[in-house]
C-alpha cells in the first residue's frame, strides 16, 4: 500500500502563510500582487524618494535662478545657463532648458514653488504650469494640481494658451502626406480637425467587438487592424467613386425642357452619406466644444477645442460648424449643463441637391474640385446668416479652409455673383455654372 505524498509547506521562514500561485501558472493571480508587507514598504519608499527629489529640485531651482541672474556661468566659459547645466550636471539640453525656464518663474509663483519644495508637486507638473500661471492664479493652481499628472498639467496649459488664427494658418500650411516606396511607409502631418476625422474613421472601423480575444489564435493586434481599416476605407471610396460615374451616366433628362427627374444616382454621389459602419465599428465622428462667444467674436473670447486633440482657433471652429450637427448647451454659472437642444440651420436635402447642381463643384474661381465639397454660408450662420439659396454655396476642403483660417472674405449673392476677397485685397468674382439656368422654349 503506497503512502500519500506529503503536501508542500505553505509557510515561509517567518511562519506566515503565503498565497499559493493559481493553478497552472507560476505566478499569483493579479489581485494577489502587492499583498505582502515587503511590497508595501517598497511602494512607500519609492514615493518617499520622489518627494525628496522634488524637494531638492525646488531648492535647486531657486539657486539656478540666483546663479543665472548674476550670469556667474560666464566665469566658467559657458554661453548660457543652459549650457552651464549641461556641462556641469551632465544632463540633456531638454532637461536643462526645463530647469532654466522653471527657475525663471520661481520668484513669481510662491505657492507653486512652495508645493514643489515640499514634495507635493513634481518638476514635471510644476514646469508646464509655471509657463501659464500668474500671481493671481498661483495659489489656486497649487491647491488644484497636488494630485495632477504631467499630462493633466499639459492639458491645462493647452487650454489656457488656446489656439489663434495665425496658429491655424501655419498648421494648415504645414500639412503633408509622404510616401516611402522602399519601406512601404506612409506618414502625415495633418491639421487638428483632419487628424481627428482620420483617427475616428480608422479606429472606429478597427475597434470591432466581435474580434477574437488576445488568447485566441486568430487574434490580430489592434495596430494591424488599423492598417486593414485604412485599406478598406480606400477600397470602399474607390468603389463608390466608380458607382457614382456609372450611375450618373444613366441619369435621364426630361423631355420638353421641363425640370429634370430626380434619380437614385444622387445617393451614389461621393458627397452623399457614408455607408453604415462594419459590425461593432463606429461612424466617423469629431466632437468640437466651443463657447458661443468664440464663434461670434473670434479669438480672445471663450474657448474651442476638438475632443481628444486640443484647442483650435475661432476660424477652425467656425469652419467645422458649417456642416456639423450642432447642439446648443445652456450652462449655469458654475459651468454645469442645464439643458441642451439641437440647432437647426443646415440646408435641407432638396437645397443641397440644387446648390450642388447650381455650383457644379467648388465656387472658388478656377478650382476644378467637384466631389469633395462643403456647403458654406456666405454670411455665417453664427452671425445670423439665413439658410437660403442666395446665402449658400459649395467650397472644397482647401478653399473652405482659406475662407476661414487664411483670411479670405466673401460677399454677394450665391445665385448670382459672389466676390472672393484675398487677405491682400485682391478680388475674384464667381458665378454659378452656365448649365444651371437654361432658357425655356
Amino acid at each position: 500500500m503506497g503512502s500519500a505524498a506529503s503536501a508542500p509547506s505553505s509557510t515561509g521562514s517567518g511562519g506566515a502563510s503565503s498565497t499559493p500561485p493559481s493553478k497552472g501558472r507560476g505566478r499569483p493571480r493579479a489581485r494577489d500582487y502587492g499583498a505582502d508587507a515587503r511590497t508595501a514598504t517598497l511602494a512607500e519608499s519609492i514615493a518617499s524618494h520622489q518627494r525628496t527629489i522634488s524637494e531638492h529640485e525646488g531648492a535647486m531651482l531657486r539657486e539656478i535662478a540666483e546663479f543665472d541672474q548674476t550670469e556667474a556661468w560666464r566665469g566658467d566659459g559657458s554661453l548660457s545657463m543652459r549650457d552651464w547645466l549641461v556641462a556641469h550636471l551632465r544632463i540633456s539640453r531638454a532637461r536643462a532648458r526645463t530647469l532654466v525656464n522653471a527657475a525663471a518663474k520661481v520668484g513669481q509663483l510662491p505657492a507653486l514653488s512652495d508645493a514643489l519644495s515640499r514634495g507635493c508637486l513634481t518638476l514635471d507638473v510644476f514646469a508646464p504650469l509655471a509657463a501659464v500661471a500668474t500671481r493671481e492664479s498661483d495659489a489656486d493652481l497649487a491647491d488644484a494640481s497636488e494630485h495632477w499628472t504631467p499630462r493633466q498639467a499639459h492639458q491645462l496649459v493647452a487650454e489656457v494658451k488656446g489656439a489663434r488664427d495665425a496658429d491655424a494658418a501655419a498648421e494648415f500650411r504645414r500639412r503633408f502626406v509622404r510616401f516611402d516606396d522602399g519601406r512601404r511607409l506612409v506618414w502625415a502631418q495633418l491639421t487638428k480637425d483632419s487628424y481627428a476625422l482620420v483617427k475616428s474613421a480608422i479606429t472606429g472601423r478597427a475597434r470591432r467587438h466581435d474580434h477574437p480575444s488576445a488568447s485566441d489564435p486568430d487574434y490580430v493586434p489592434f495596430e494591424s487592424r488599423c492598417a486593414d481599416a485604412l485599406l478598406d476605407i480606400c477600397i470602399e471610396r474607390g468603389r463608390r467613386s466608380r458607382k457614382t460615374r456609372s450611375s450618373t451616366s444613366k441619369v435621364p433628362t426630361s423631355a420638353g425642357g421641363g425640370p429634370t427627374a430626380t434619380t437614385g444616382s444622387v445617393a451614389a454621389d461621393a458627397d452623399g452619406p457614408d455607408p453604415a459602419p462594419v459590425h461593432g465599428g463606429a461612424r466617423t465622428t469629431m466632437i468640437v466644444h466651443a463657447d458661443l462667444e468664440r464663434l461670434l467674436y473670434g479669438d480672445g473670447y471663450g474657448h474651442a477645442s476638438i475632443q481628444g486633440v486640443g484647442p483650435v482657433s475661432a476660424e477652425v471652429a467656425r469652419r467645422l460648424a458649417c456642416n456639423a450637427d450642432i447642439t446648443l448647451s445652456f450652462d449655469g454659472p458654475d459651468g454645469s449643463c442645464l439643458d441642451q437642444t439641437p440647432l437647426v440651420r443646415d440646408p435641407t436635402f432638396a437645397q443641397s441637391i440644387e446648390i450642388r447642381r447650381r455650383d457644379n463643384g467648388c465656387r472658388f474661381p478656377g478650382c476644378i474640385c467637384r466631389n469633395v465639397t462643403d456647403v458654406h454660408h456666405v454670411v455665417w450662420a453664427s452671425k445670423q446668416g439665413p439658410t437660403v439659396m442666395s446665402n449658400l454655396l459649395t467650397l472644397c476642403t482647401a478653399h473652405h479652409s482659406r475662407v476661414h483660417e487664411l483670411g479670405w472674405k466673401l460677399d454677394g449673392d450665391a445665385q448670382g455673383e459672389v466676390r472672393f476677397i484675398s487677405p491682400h485685397g485682391r478680388v475674384f468674382v464667381s458665378t454659378p455654372s452656365p448649365a444651371w439656368r437654361r432658357r425655356r422654349e
